[in-house]
């Protein structure tokens, strides 16, 4: 009989919420702000414009990705032109972050994502899709954007 708790589904599970993370993160985002409009939709707004910041960012700095990614799900395909930094799950997953940590006032919300944010940059390390330091720098670049864009709607005083 197989047991919820064995280590194999643990992994699998962890692996899971690593892989989804940055689409999790961002619905519980929005579910938790949802009663702020103004920073519900300029946080929408402003993740797609991360996403196209770094796709900007990957084609700049043309750094390739580990070879021989292993894939989560079977479905996975690979371009042959595999740029890498910065991570795009670890930028969005923590501009996430760092955009809802001034809004929510729940630590446990706040220690959850932070969790979810661990797990995207174990999964993505562990599976090869990335270098640590390409998870770092998408990291750390994904808290600053978030940051700033977090201040950006701060000073709007447009009532919606």
């Amino acid at each position: 009989m197989n047991n919820l708790f064995n280590l194999n589904n643990l992994n699998n599970l962890l692996y899971a919420v690593g892989y989804f993370g940055d689409t999790i993160s961002f619905f519980i985002i929005c579910m938790l702000i949802f009663n702020n409009f103004k920073f519900v939709i300029f946080y929408v707004i402003f993740f797609i414009i991360n996403m196209y910041f770094n796709n900007y960012l990957t084609n700049l700095i043309k750094q390739k990705n580990p070879s021989h990614p292993i894939k989560f799900l079977e479905s996975e395909t690979y371009s042959k032109k595999r740029y890498g930094m910065p991570s795009f799950h670890s930028q969005n997953m923590f501009f996430s972050i760092g955009y809802s940590f001034f809004i929510l006032n729940n630590f446990i919300w706040k220690l959850v994502l932070l969790l979810i944010g661990f797990a995207v940059i174990y999964e993505r390390y562990v599976f090869r899709d990335h270098t640590m330091e390409q998870l770092l720098y998408g990291a750390i670049l994904g808290l600053i954007i978030g940051y700033i864009f977090y201040f950006i709607v701060k000073m709007i005083k447009y009532k919606f």
